[in-house]
């Protein structure tokens, strides 16, 4: 089949929302892991858990949307969301990102 612009597009749109639902379920799977170590930053990652997840949902119905035959639960998650924080360790990114959320 020839890829046309009306195709172009729509992978072009597919490619999007699964890199961005891969981004989401990364930072979720952080949030969980920082929920664990700094207790004292519960209420903010809650919140920041909250909006994550309702993403998380409204991406996973938009892609099933376009291709009932797409699994979004098969998409892994990704580290693309760190990218904004610029940092090179772990501890710096912790702190960044409490920092960011708080």
């Amino acid at each position: 089949m020839a890829l046309t612009m009306t195709r172009t597009r729509t992978q072009t749109t597919l490619t999007k929302l699964v890199e961005l639902l891969s981004s989401v379920k990364g930072e979720l799977e952080y949030v969980d892991v920082l929920l664990v170590a700094k207790p004292e930053a519960a209420a903010a990652l809650l919140a920041r858990k909250t909006v994550l997840q309702s993403q998380h949902d409204a991406l996973c119905s938009t892609l099933r949307q376009f291709d009932e035959s797409l699994d979004p639960e098969q998409v892994v998650a990704g580290a693309k969301w760190q990218k904004k924080y610029r940092v090179r360790t772990p501890k710096t990114l912790a702190k960044r990102y409490l920092e960011a959320v708080a």
